[in-house]
């Protein structure tokens, strides 16, 4: 009896490590084909994949600038949920049903010389000489994606080319569950995510809107540009003190614009910041929650982009 239980042990620990080698296996090769397909750096916080319900979830990815921009992060992805065809994986095809991509956040940088860092994605690169033959490449990956359902919650646009520190501008896309189909290579799939979070934002100019359209990514908007809705401000709740969040948003406006007044009795701020008309309302704690209310216009006319690009750099102070 005792014999038969150490062979039950031995059994299990030897399938336990079997599939741990197998996630560490493919997760490996995620991010060695992802790196290849970006021409930036990635890091993945967790990868399980089972083999009986078919499923693969992948945590805490993140896409990391490509070379000659700050070493922080462009993309941050909490969660990637996907299930996957097991007969076909065993063909050798990655044949995707579904793909539930959740994006919290992209960071879009415009360097000194006008440059931005999703233009120096190797998969922008595309863009360089679409009308050049290039040899023939071994396909990384033969890739099927039947249905992706996209969510995006924010793009975060520095711009550097006016001098340090950098304007700032935030965008709440919020966007949840948009579908697309046939989805056929993972370049394809990473210029499709990019160009929809970019789609949602004023920001213009980028290769990498050419480079999809080569691809074959045939959603691209009409126009690019920002839809204002006539909302001015951006609003967040921070659990710290009401001196502390004051101070620090104080310490942001000085740092970025230029200071019209402060009452810190009423908790309001009054700047000039990319030259728009800030204010920042900071109201008396609720349940230990401090909220913020900034908001922003120029020559009358509201810019929520500018109104968020202070409220996320307050926030970074405030973490």
């Amino acid at each position: 009896m005792k014999k038969l239980y150490k062979i039950i042990l031995l059994i299990f620990v030897v399938v336990v490590g079997l599939l741990f080698i197998k996630d560490q296996i493919i997760k490996t090769t995620v991010v060695r084909v992802g790196t290849k397909v970006l021409g930036a750096p990635i890091e993945m916080g967790g990868f399980s994949l089972s083999l009986f319900s078919q499923k693969v979830r992948i945590s805490n990815l993140k896409v990391y600038n490509p070379e000659g921009f700050p070493k922080e992060t462009l993309v941050d992805v909490p969660e990637i949920a996907v299930d996957y065809d097991l007969a076909a994986m065993l063909q050798g095809k990655v044949h995707l049903s579904l793909v539930v991509f959740n994006l919290k956040s992209m960071t879009v940088i415009r360097d000194k010389d006008g440059k931005l860092n999703v233009d120096a994605l190797k998969v922008s690169q595309k863009a360089d000489k679409p009308a050049e033959k290039e040899p023939a490449e071994k396909k990384e990956l033969d890739m099927q994606i039947d249905i992706l359902k996209l969510n995006i919650g924010q793009v975060v646009y520095k711009d550097y080319s006016k001098g340090e520190p950098p304007t700032v501008q935030s965008y709440d896309v919020n966007l949840r569950d948009k579908v697309f189909k046939n989805i056929t290579s993972p370049e394809q799939l990473v210029l499709l995510i990019m160009t929809q979070s970019l789609s949602q934002t004023a920001i213009k100019g980028a290769k990498i809107y050419a480079a999809a359209s080569i691809l074959g990514v045939g959603f691209l908007p009409a126009g690019i540009a920002g839809a204002l809705l006539g909302e001015d401000h951006a609003s967040e709740k921070f659990r710290s003190s009401f001196d502390k969040v004051f101070n620090q948003s104080l310490a942001v406006i000085k740092k970025i614009g230029e200071l019209k007044s402060e009452d810190k009795f009423q908790g309001i701020i009054k700047a000039k910041v990319d030259g728009c008309d800030v204010a920042i309302k900071i109201e008396p704690p609720l349940d230990g929650n401090v909220r913020v209310v900034v908001s922003a216009r120029k020559m009358l006319l509201p810019k929520p982009q500018v109104a968020g690009g202070v409220l996320y750099q307050i926030s970074q102070e405030l973490k």
